[in-house]
């Protein structure tokens, strides 16, 4: 990986020796502070704290005529004033680069980033009191190609690890390709057809659980107006998992199912909503595969040129792919906002978050309620031009 990257930076500055070129530096720095009445979501003693955090990220882009690469690097600081234990200083880095011809785009994504399990427990374990780190790395190489005037063809590959800091978490290894056929049937309508097949390898301290996901899926993009739009996807997927434990033994077991992700979007001269609805399926920290079924919504107003409310919302529903149990859990999420931009290059939020999670296994009823403000701080740094 770390190969690959390094020629895509020494290539990208080679280039500019021969052809006008751009460099930027610019920065942000998005402290907040946050008081959740139950930051563990525990259904019995609940314990209340204070979170501060702040995320200083710097990125550099290099530009020239049909190619830009751009690097991202910064730190993920959390405190906590009563769960010390929770407190990390998380790094991370991001590289993309790409280069387009008159007909052909090709694309390189690289990641390095270390973050807290707590930050993914909804979409995953459903687990608020760990203090896991995982570490993961992922290289993303893509290619678009305009085969005419209404069509266009795209592949695209990933490949990343994740590694956790304690041993209730199984470390993983996943590869995956896709491709996409897009046609631009009018004005407003695009339809095609996306094809995927992924791996996923992890190992726990018991097992070694191998999956492997193929997804045949419609695609569609439609203007209804120019205020309404609606957009996503809808297709079979089917799953094969073997799981094989120290002894050797396995087991095998498959699960065909379908897949969804669809969105209606509107947006007028001060309102935005959207609505979203997806049903997918994801590899989990502790080995298997969950099923997640999820319908959002959101609104926002613009109340003034400064002034923004905004209240967004979800249901998710988990349960596993795998596992014939009866076991489910479910996860609301309600919270409005305001933002007030008082200069170019910042803004202040205040929020309210409600949490409620359920889990049917455990016979659990878990709910938080956090008030959170936000300085959100965009450096727009410097450009050179040579």
């Amino acid at each position: 990986m770390y190969k690959i990257i390094s020629l895509t930076l020494l290539g990208a500055v080679i280039t500019s020796g021969v052809q006008a070129a751009e460099w930027s530096l610019s920065g942000s720095v998005d402290p907040s502070l946050e008081y959740d009445d139950n930051i563990f979501m525990r259904d019995e003693n609940k314990l209340g704290d204070y979170h501060a955090r702040m995320s200083p990220t710097l990125k550099v882009v290099h530009a020239i005529e049909n190619s830009e690469t751009s690097l991202s690097t910064g730190y993920v600081l959390d405190r906590y004033e009563r769960s010390s234990q929770l407190d990390t200083e998380n790094p991370f880095w991001r590289i993309d680069t790409s280069y387009k011809t008159e007909r052909s785009t090709w694309g390189l994504n690289a990641s390095y980033v270390e973050s807290t399990s707590r930050t993914d427990a909804e979409e995953d374990t459903g687990d608020f009191e760990t203090n896991s780190i995982s570490t993961t790395e992922r290289i993303s190489p893509s290619y678009s190609f305009q085969l005419t005037e209404r069509d266009v063809l795209s592949v695209s590959a990933s490949y990343s690890t994740k590694e956790y800091s304690t041993a209730d978490f199984s470390n993983s290894r996943s590869r995956s390709l896709s491709t996409n056929w897009q046609h631009q049937f009018t004005e407003r309508f695009n339809g095609g057809v996306s094809v995927s097949a992924n791996n996923n390898k992890s190992s726990g301290l018991t097992s070694t659980i191998d999956d492997d996901t193929y997804n045949v899926s419609l695609t569609t993009k439609y203007d209804l107006s120019e205020i309404w739009a609606i957009n996503g996807s809808v297709g079979l997927r089917q799953l094969d998992s073997e799981q094989k434990d120290l002894f050797g033994f396995t087991d095998n077991t498959s699960d065909t199912g379908s897949s969804l992700d669809l969105n209606i979007s509107y947006k007028g001269e001060v309102d935005t909503a959207s609505l979203g609805l997806s049903r997918s399926i994801s590899p989990s920290s502790t080995g298997g595969v969950n099923e997640q079924d999820r319908i959002s919504l959101s609104w926002s107003r613009e109340l003034t040129e400064t002034l923004t409310a905004r209240i967004s919302g979800s249901f998710l529903t988990t349960t596993s792919a795998i596992d014939d149990s009866n076991d489910k859990r479910e996860n609301l999420t309600l919270s409005p906002s305001v933002n007030w931009k008082f200069s170019p290059d910042a803004s202040l939020s205040l929020s309210y978050k409600f949490r409620q999670q359920k889990e049917s296994d455990a016979n659990t009823d878990a709910s938080s309620q956090a008030v959170m403000l936000t300085l959100n701080y965009g450096w727009d740094g410097f450009r050179v031009s040579r």
